[in-house]
Formats: C-alpha cells, structure tokens, sequence
C-alpha cells in the first residue's frame, strides 16, 4: 500500500513542493487494522490522523452503556478524533467495521507541516471543508422530525453505506432505534411492492 495515496490525494487539491513530498513519504505510517478493533480509544496517548485506504470505520461515543455512531467513513477519506483529549464528559472511538488499511500521521508532525509548509494549509482548509460540509448534514438529519424522513435522507446521502455498515450501526447514526428502523425499511418495501401492482 504506497504512500503515494495520500500524496496524490493533497496533489490533487494543490501541488505539493518536491521537499515536503520527500518530507511526507519518511513521516506517513502504513497500519492495518481487523474488523471490531478500534482505532481510536480513551487508552491512546497519541493523536493521529488517518487516511482510509480501504474499509469502513464508525466514530462514536458512550453514554452509560449505550454506544452512539457519531459518523460513518469508508475508503479515500480522513478520520480521526474530533474532540480534544481533555474535552469534559466524552469519550471518542474510531472502530473498524471491516477490516482496514490505512496511512497515519501524528498530529505533532501535522502541526509542523502547517507550519512550514504553507500549501498545507489551503489543502487542509479543503478538507475541513469537506468535514463540515458533512457535519451539517449530520446535524440535519438528526433534526428530521421522523425516523422515515430521516432514513430516506440517509439513502439520498449515503448510497454507498447501505450493503456495507450493520443496521444497527445505521439506526445509531439516524438516532432511532434498530426496531424502528426495521419497521421504516419493512414500510418502505410494502410501498414500493404496492406500487408496481
């Protein structure tokens, strides 16, 4: 798996100078990860950022017992620990829903490209971008008032997620119940039979 992923990935945002490519192909790590390991836990020391080669990982949070998908990633994407280590009353894990590979950097070694290297900060700029873009969406799906409405969303915005991530893992994310959501989907499916009779 080369490194080159995540180079061609920041090439593709902004070309990136001979020094910082030969800087980032010694800095970015390889790791791979089985399916149901985490990622991120409360138990790591080091903050790093990942870039998805291949797989799919859910970021969540508990409450009590209670484990809340907070956001769902697959392949070609960043993820990471949203919240500082120190942010009061929340807990952040990244768990691999199949198993992954990735390219990680540390979030020291991040802080000193942005610091020397300026391009990093327009393609850095992008990404958040992107990131926020989907917090919105997050955020809005979760204030849909039903759990129809907000399962339909979630296919128009998420196609790509229905055959990979468990549906109890979806119904977390939506903010329902994994016996509502069956109820939602069995609905929907009697709808469509009915209408082509």
């Amino acid at each position: 798996m080369p490194k080159n992923l995540v180079i061609d990935y920041f090439n593709s945002i902004y070309p990136l100078s001979k020094v910082l490519t030969s800087y980032l192909s010694e800095k970015l790590k390889i790791v791979a990860f089985k399916k149901g390991r985490y990622l991120v836990s409360p138990l790591d020391k080091e903050d790093l950022l990942f870039f998805l080669v291949e797989g799919a990982v859910r970021g969540f949070t508990r409450i009590g017992d209670k484990k809340i998908t907070t956001w769902l990633e697959v392949e070609n994407n960043w993820v990471g620990r949203i919240r500082d280590f120190d942010c009061p009353g929340v807990t952040e894990y990244i768990e691999a829903l199949e198993d992954c590979k990735l390219i990680y950097i540390d979030k020291k070694t991040l802080h000193h490209i942005y610091d020397n290297y300026m391009e990093v900060n327009y393609i850095a700029r992008i990404v958040i971008e992107k990131s926020y873009s989907a917090a919105e969406e997050r955020a809005f799906i979760a204030r849909l008032p039903s759990a129809k409405l907000k399962y339909i969303r979630f296919l128009e915005i998420y196609p790509h997620l229905i055959e990979r991530i468990p549906i109890k893992h979806i119904a977390s994310f939506l903010g329902i119940s994994e016996e509502t959501l069956s109820r939602v989907r069995t609905g929907m499916l009697k709808e469509k039979h009915s209408d082509f009779q």
